[in-house]
């Protein structure tokens, strides 16, 4: 069975599998190197928010509206147009819950009543 072959990172000479130490220039591979066509890392793309955590600020708009717009307020300003997005949406969505709930404290305390 043949070996596999890799590549020394910094003289680009064929190294044996189980060999640390380049034949050719010495220099010390610790680890497997990379193939030639990926030899840029990556760069991170910042996660989005899933479901769950979206669930998690509708719940906190529906029960807490004066938390949900203090975190929409923090969201409106990310640079991320997504949650920018979802900072409008949670601000919003708070706003109408925080009217609905001083609405039903006003109707159920007995102030708001409509006489003919």
């Amino acid at each position: 069975m043949p070996r596999s072959r890799r590549v020394c990172s910094y003289c680009q000479e064929e190294m044996g599998e189980d060999e640390f130490k380049c034949k050719a220039c010495g220099n010390l591979v610790a680890m497997k190197t990379v193939p030639v066509e990926r030899a840029q890392i990556e760069e991170y793309e910042e996660a989005t928010l899933d479901r769950y955590s979206i669930g998690l600020l509708v719940l906190t708009a529906i029960i807490l509206p004066p938390i949900a717009i203090a975190i929409g307020g923090v969201m409106l300003f990310n640079d991320a147009p997504y949650k920018r997005d979802t900072g409008k949406l949670l601000m919003t969505g708070a706003l109408v819950m925080l009217v609905i709930l001083v609405f039903i404290f006003i109707a159920g305390s007995g102030t708001l009543s409509i006489s003919f």
